[in-house]
């Protein structure tokens, strides 16, 4: 093909826009649809949800998009020029009915801890100066919850299954005014870091430094801390039909009877806060439901500046948010 032919029109680019994912799919790939509830996955992908407007998200994969160009991309490895003269239909008006093949997931690698420190006093003193209280540090050292790299010396947040085994790690700096984190590669998500009670009531944060932060904010507040749970989800997505796999995975293995969404103050927290609390209504409705929204962007600048302040409220703008069971 010459530099020519590779080029698009006009025409075909408005064209290629204006087709409609699902439609487009369900002409050329009919076999691989499959309705799950308000949206489609594929057979050959699980992970992947197409939403009636072409919305799409290949969960697995970490890729989205908003339309069919973006889809023929990133799914099937098309070039831009490729995608629009597929959907423009070039390329099935040669060969109809005819799909590239979608790209295999590459093999997921072997899950390994980073090599511990010969102790965490970095992590340690990390984890003080940004409010958390210290004896939940020691708890959660102790418990192989938390601990210091030896090669950055990072602080390790590390997750683990139901047996006990350590699938999942976040990874910290502990240098001033660094953001660096990051997952361990071959980490399982729905194995986020998780500090179990003895209770019934689950605290769903977007991040291990936000989970220590509402269980110290409770524990200023004269609550019982270690009666709780708290999750980190190790980030958030707004989906509208997924709840995000850490979540999913304690509501399925341990009988929680309270969730308490404790997601950040911002457009991404609260969008997500209203999806899982839509999807636990409608899955899960013997769970009892609260939202508590941090006063800041995240419970953990409230944790900072209610240090500073030398207050100890409990980590809600609003008091019936945490009047849960003792």
């Amino acid at each position: 093909m010459t530099a020519s032919d590779s080029r698009i029109t006009d025409e075909q680019l408005e064209q290629a826009r204006g087709v409609d994912l699902l439609s487009f799919l369900q002409q050329y790939q009919p076999g691989e649809l499959k309705r799950v509830g308000q949206s489609w996955t594929l057979r050959s992908h699980d992970s992947m949800r197409i939403s009636a407007d072409g919305r799409w998200n290949w969960f697995s994969q970490g890729v989205g998009g908003g339309d069919a160009i973006s889809y023929l991309e990133k799914v099937h490895g098309m070039t831009f020029q490729e995608a629009v003269r597929t959907l423009a239909g070039n390329a099935y008006h040669t060969h109809p009915g005819t799909a590239p093949a979608a790209r295999e997931p590459p093999p997921r690698t072997p899950f390994e801890l980073p090599q511990k420190n010969r102790d965490s006093r970095r992590a340690f003193a990390y984890l003080c100066a940004r409010g958390i209280d210290p004896g939940i540090i020691s708890h959660c050292m102790k418990h192989g919850l938390i601990y210091e790299d030896a090669a950055h010396h990072n602080a390790v947040f590390v997750g683990h299954d139901e047996a006990g085994t350590a699938r999942y790690a976040m990874l910290r700096s502990t240098a001033s005014n660094s953001g660096f984190k990051i997952e361990q590669a071959g980490s399982d998500k729905s194995c986020g870091f998780c500090m179990k009670g003895s209770g019934q009531t689950l605290y769903v944060c977007e991040a291990a430094i936000d989970a220590l932060s509402v269980a110290t904010l409770r524990k200023l507040g004269g609550r019982d801390w270690q009666k709780d749970s708290y999750l980190s989800l190790g980030g958030v997505t707004a989906s509208e039909e997924i709840l995000p796999p850490a979540l999913e995975r304690q509501l399925k293995n341990f009988p929680f009877k309270w969730v308490v969404l404790a997601l950040d103050n911002d457009d991404k927290g609260r969008q997500a806060s209203q999806n899982i609390f839509r999807l636990l209504k409608e899955r899960r409705p013997e769970i009892e439901l609260k939202v508590c929204v941090p006063q800041e962007k995240d419970f953990n600048d409230q944790l900072r500046i209610k240090r500073q302040q030398n207050e100890q409220p409990p980590p809600s703008r609003a008091e019936r948010e945490i009047a849960l069971p003792n």
